[in-house]
């Protein structure tokens, strides 16, 4: 397994339950998939206590308890835009992949990149996934409400909230025309809490291990959809 990337923005989480994964008819008996990641640093897990605890990985672990033997490669930068994403990351999808997530947004909200400019780029990212990879399940995270950062307040907290909206509402149109499955981590970081520090890291940017368990929550449905769509008898 390779794994690489750290800090970009992330926000707050919530402990909103979704509807519970897929599960397989005996666990270990289905075939294996290989999961590649894209993204920032909410997409390594810069925050958590190790890698391990961020959510893309911990949805991976769901999925090798039913398909043993499945692999994840993790290209995530920290710092990435989009645009970085585009340039820097899509070319290391090599090898074939059954799956593809996609978690990027935060840090063009936080350069204030435009939210149109931010979708054409976010379009041009997913074409280029399926060139590539036109076999594999797409899932796409939407954009978390970076403003909810106690980093931020006032009128500025309103105006990052407002762009990171504005931002996920391109992720979500990208999505329905690609036919993506789409992960609402917009809705996730909305949520207030009476005690909403135990979710995030010291840094106060980043997820918590808390905070990505909950995150965790929202993206392994789709991840198992998606590994249901993609597996295949053997890994090539």
């Amino acid at each position: 397994m390779r794994r690489s990337g750290f800090l970009a923005l992330a926000a707050l989480a919530s402990c909103a339950r979704p509807e519970a994964a897929p599960s397989s008819v005996a666990a270990g008996t289905l075939p294996p998939v290989r999961i590649a990641a894209l993204g920032d640093s909410l997409a390594f897990g810069t925050g958590a206590s190790t890698p391990e605890n961020g959510f893309i990985f911990r949805a991976f672990e769901r999925v090798r308890r039913e398909r043993p033997d499945s692999e994840i490669d993790n290209f995530a930068m920290g710092g990435s835009t989009a645009a970085d994403v585009l340039r820097l990351q899509v070319a290391r999808l090599r090898r074939r992949f059954d799956v593809v997530i996609i978690c990027v947004g935060g840090n063009d909200v936080v350069r204030r990149v435009d939210a149109a400019a931010f979708g054409a780029t976010y379009a041009r990212l997913i074409a280029a996934v399926r060139r590539l990879q036109p076999q594999a399940q797409i899932v796409c995270c939407g954009v978390p409400n970076v403003g909810r950062s106690p980093l931020f307040g006032g009128p500025e907290a309103g105006a990052i909230s407002a762009l990171a909206r504005a931002d996920d509402a391109q992720v979500r149109s990208v999505v329905r025309r690609e036919h993506a499955a789409f992960v609402d981590l917009y809705a996730v970081t909305s949520i207030r809490h009476a005690d909403e520090s135990r979710f995030l890291s010291d840094d106060r940017f980043h997820p918590s291990d808390d905070g990505y368990a909950t995150f965790a929550d929202a993206l392994t449905p789709a991840v198992m959809r998606a590994a249901a769509a993609g597996g295949r008898e053997t890994l090539r």
